[in-house]
Parts: C-alpha cells; sequence; structure tokens
C-alpha cells in the first residue's frame, strides 16, 4: 500500500474539524442551559411579586376568614332525673369564646385580651385563671414549695424571685404597657392561658 500525502492531510482536517465543534456545541449548550435558568428565575420571581405584593392583602385576608369555625351545636338533652325526681345530671348553657393570635402586634392583642376581660366580668362570665400568682398582697398560690419550684423552672423563671418579681417578670414577657396591676393581671392570666396551650 502507498503512502499518500493528501489523504493523511485531509484526515487531519476532518479530525481538527471535529475536535472545533465539540466546544463551540458545549458552548451552545451551556448558553441554552443558561437562558433556561434565567427564564424560570424570571418567573418565578414575577409570579412571586405578584403573590406578595399585587394580591397579597387578598390572600391574607382569606386566610384570616378561615380562621373562622362553624361547629355544630346539639340540642340540650334535658335533666336526668332519678325515680324521685332529683336532677341527677342538669343541663346549663355555656358560650365558649376563642382568640387567635394571627398577625397582631402585642400591644393591639393586651388591648383585645383586656376588653375582653372586662366585658367578661360586666356579665358575671368567668374565664380559666390558672395563674398561680395573687396580686393585693403578692403571693404564689402554690401551698407546696416544690410545685413552686417546678412552676418556675418550666416557665425559666429564677427560683430565688418573689411572686412580685416574677408578676413583672411576666409583665415584661408580655410587654404590657398598662401600670393598672389588677389590668395587667388580666392580661396576664389570659395570655398565660393562650401560652400554655400553645397558640
Amino acid at each position: 500500500m502507498s503512502y499518500n500525502p493528501q489523504n493523511s492531510s485531509n484526515f487531519e482536517r476532518r479530525t481538527s474539524l471535529k475536535k472545533k465543534d465539540k466546544p463551540i456545541n458545549f458552548k451552545i449548550r451551556y448558553n441554552i442551559i443558561t437562558i433556561l435558568a434565567y427564564c424560570i428565575g424570571v418567573i418565578l420571581l414575577v409570579q412571586l411579586f405578584n403573590l406578595q405584593i399585587v394580591h397579597g392583602n387578598e390572600y391574607l385576608e382569606t386566610s384570616n376568614t378561615r380562621l373562622t369555625r362553624e361547629s355544630v351545636l346539639k340540642a340540650a338533652r334535658g335533666n336526668i332525673r332519678d325515680n324521685s325526681g332529683t336532677i341527677l345530671a342538669g343541663t346549663g348553657t355555656s358560650n365558649n369564646l376563642e382568640i387567635y393570635k394571627s398577625k397582631i402586634d402585642t400591644d393591639t392583642l393586651n388591648e383585645t385580651i383586656l376588653r375582653v376581660a372586662n366585658v367578661l366580668e360586666q356579665h358575671n362570665c368567668k374565664y380559666i385563671d390558672n395563674f398561680p400568682i395573687k396580686i393585693n398582697p403578692f403571693a404564689f398560690t402554690y401551698n407546696n414549695e416544690e410545685r413552686e419550684k417546678s412552676w418556675k423552672k418550666a416557665n425559666k423563671i429564677d427560683e430565688n424571685l418573689t411572686a412580685e418579681e416574677a408578676f413583672y417578670k411576666f409583665k415584661e414577657k408580655y410587654q404590657i404597657k398598662n401600670d393598672n396591676i389588677e389590668e395587667i393581671r388580666k392580661i396576664i392570666t389570659i395570655r398565660y392561658q393562650i401560652s400554655r396551650r400553645g397558640i
């Protein structure tokens, strides 16, 4: 077989063309992927702007209205009496008031809680009072010192604090700006119950 220099030069040209084509194809693919990524990013930003800025208030209002729950009330069953007519189990009407803390600032929440507590007291309605510090004079309601210490530990309060100092720690915690001690205790009582329920 004879060696033809022209064939070898053709072969070299073809291989050099293939080598040049590969980087060009790679650059084209890279540019296409980059453009697609930018397009997706722009679409996401436009959609985020649309959700947050353009329709933000509308979606917030929808979210807040979904917090309202409707419940079916069963009819009163009537009194249960024994054979002599003595009432064993009676019926009574009770109402539940639920407060949902959604995007509301602390001052507004505290004022609302105080107003609700005052309205309940005006109508001789009771609310749950599990806050273990009474005022006038300041004292813990626990008879057992161990229970008092475990309560302080659970609420991350120094064990050596007096009832008055612990009371004012809760005032700071709930950012209560009121100066009337009785009103402060009303707010703390309800906020304490809300926090215990994990709301």
